[in-house]
């Protein structure tokens, strides 16, 4: 499993989540991090294009879209950014 880091941005949509979400959205949350731990290769992955230097993708689930990186020779996933759908 990779090693997390969390930009100070996606820590900050995190703060404001748990404020707001329910208790499913946030379970919800913990498990989509989870799984991108376990395996930042995921299938329905897709490239973000934003920067060729430091790719990133993003990982949408349920109303969440998140956008991540993963450095290989370190073995860290980065959580970059945080969007959350509200109905």
């Amino acid at each position: 499993m990779a090693e997390p880091s969390f930009t100070p941005s996606f820590l900050k949509r995190v703060a404001e989540l748990e404020k707001n979400a329910s208790a499913i959205e946030q379970r919800l949350l913990e498990q989509t991090l989870a799984r991108i731990l376990i395996d930042p290769y995921l299938p329905e992955r897709f490239p973000t294009f934003y920067d060729p230097a430091l790719p990133t993708s993003f990982v949408r689930s349920g109303p969440f879209l998140i956008e991540f990186s993963v450095d290989e020779k370190t073995d860290v996933v980065t959580f970059v950014s945080l969007f959350h759908r509200r109905s």
